[in-house]
């Protein structure tokens, strides 16, 4: 039974070729034969050659149908089974999903300190580099242990048992969609609200480091800063209070006052000049000395000299008037002659007492006569004497002044100098310090410098329909198999042709030989 069936010239049969018997007619001139309805003969699959299982057998030949029947049957139960099974045993699951946008917009500031210095800070934006990308840096944040272990602790689940984010990245944007599932639409709803605040938390605790760290490093150097400060602002106070200077302002000053006296001295001198040629000229002119003018004047203003010299002066009319009528012994002349003698002698009496002088250096040092424009000359003359006075004893306090003004200028001009170089150390020391400072505490302000804000565009959402099993695709990824597998069947029963119609093979058997069956 199994040997293979062999023609009366000895050929074997091929399986699928029709059985020749000796009454067949010769080939035709074409090269054919006519074909005679025989029994055809088939080989077992064990004895087919490779060639014959590549080619196939005939597209007419219904008897290798129910092969592919089986085949096709396997592999639809292949495909169906476990879409089946998948549908019918595989949990329900709820997705929850959050969509969070991150602004990638820079900041900057600037503080601007009165007579100290300027601080500015700049953050640039998060996208302008192109070999790091926040979107990706944030979705790797999402996913990490640390961000679902304290979400695992913040819903109460095991960490093993929490499941692991799914993120989604929108190109060309900066939108990123966070997925979590459940068992229930508000188990899943509950989980990303917690993996987005657990998420929040990590960012704001990096954020915090971040500050940290950054106060951390420059916090020696502002200290540093200080510390110069200190020292710079000791040693000014020390020298202050060794030298009673307190700033270059007061030192100016004190030059200005010293150039003021100068000129106060000169203008004193040549005022002091003009005095001196006033007085000169007057006593000159009067023909008496400035002293004798004065006690002249302080004579003729005393009342009871004033009196006696009316009085005088009435009996010396009085005697001259009687001289002419009387002779030199009239009892009337020796009367008023004797009383003028006596109010002369009160009056120069009066006039020791008054001036202070000797009787006999009255008529050098005082006249006896000051009325009229002599006697306003002669008040002249004593004011500008006065005047004079006045503006020597002006003068040597003035040069006191100047000399006590020069000295100190010398003794402070190299303090001044010292001063000087130390107020401005300390101004730059200070605009340092209070810059490092304020650039210190602007950089607190720009928190989102390493990690940009994140906003959410949508919360964490209610889904209303279950998203595994997804029993539509499941449905129709099985047609979609069942198709692809029909059509491999359908191209496996044509191959034959095919194939002889690619390879350009002479089909001139006749039509009994030319398709066999398999």
């Amino acid at each position: 039974m199994n040997a293979p069936i062999r023609s009366f010239s000895g050929e074997p049969f091929v399986e699928g070729e029709p059985m020749m018997d000796a009454t067949a007619s010769p080939p035709s001139a074409k090269g054919r034969r006519p074909f005679n309805p025989v029994r055809l003969a088939r080989t077992p699959l064990r004895h087919l050659s490779a060639q014959r299982l590549i080619r196939g057998g005939r597209v007419g030949d219904a008897g290798r149908l129910p092969r592919y029947v089986f085949t096709i049957g396997g592999l639809v139960g292949a495909i169906w089974v476990p879409i089946a099974l998948y549908l019918q045993f595989a949990p329900v699951s709820y997705t929850s999903s959050i969509s969070l946008i991150l602004p990638g917009t820079g900041v900057s500031s600037s503080v601007s300190l009165s007579e100290i210095g300027q601080a500015s800070t700049s953050a640039n934006s998060s996208y302008s580099s192109s070999s790091i990308s926040p979107t990706v840096t944030y979705q790797k944040l999402v996913q990490s242990g640390r961000v679902i272990r304290r979400a695992a602790g913040l819903s109460g689940i095991e960490e093993a048992a929490f499941g692991r984010p799914r993120v989604k990245l929108v190109d060309q944007t900066s939108l990123m969609e966070v997925q979590m599932k459940g068992r229930t639409p508000d188990a899943a709803r509950q989980r990303s609200e917690a993996v987005l605040s657990a998420f929040l938390a990590e960012l704001t605790s990096l954020r915090e480091d971040e500050i940290l760290r950054r106060e951390a490093s420059t916090t020696d150097t502002v200290g540093k800063y200080q510390e110069g400060v200190n020292a710079i602002r000791d040693r000014i106070s020390a020298l202050q209070s060794k030298t009673g200077l307190s700033s270059k302002d007061q030192f100016d000053g004190i030059v200005l006052a010293k150039e003021t006296l100068l000129s106060q001295v000169a203008e004193g001198e040549a005022q002091l000049r003009d005095t001196d040629r006033t007085v000169s000229t007057l006593a000159r002119l009067l023909g008496i000395t400035p002293d004798a003018a004065a006690r002249t004047i302080k004579l003729h203003v005393d009342p009871q000299y004033a009196m006696l010299s009316k009085s005088l002066a009435d009996e010396t009319a009085k005697l001259a008037s009687l001289a002419r009528l009387y002779g030199p012994r009239h009892p009337e002349i020796v009367s008023v002659r004797d009383r003028h003698s006596g109010l002369q002698s009160q009056l120069v009496e009066r006039a020791v007492r008054v001036t202070g002088l000797p009787a006999d250096q009255l008529r050098d040092q005082v006249e006896r006569a000051a009325d009229g424009e002599r006697g306003a000359l002669l008040s002249r003359l004593v004011s500008e004497v006065a005047r004079r006075d006045g503006q020597k004893a002006r003068l040597v306090a003035l040069r006191t002044e100047l000399a006590n003004a020069e000295s100190r200028v010398i003794d402070l001009i190299g303090v001044a100098s010292e001063l000087d170089k130390l107020n401005r150390d300390y101004k730059v020391a200070e605009a340092v310090f209070t810059s490092a400072l304020a650039r210190l505490n602007a950089s607190k302000t720009d928190i989102f410098a390493s990690y940009p804000m994140v906003q959410i565009a949508e919360p964490p959402s209610l889904p209303l329909e279950p998203s595994s099993p997804n029993r539509l695709l499941a449905i129709l990824a099985g047609i979609v198999a069942t198709l692809f597998a029909t059509m491999g069947l359908v191209l496996s029963w044509l191959r034959r042709p095919l194939i002889d119609r690619l390879t350009g093979r002479l089909r001139n058997a006749g039509p009994a030989t030319e398709h066999d069956a398999e």
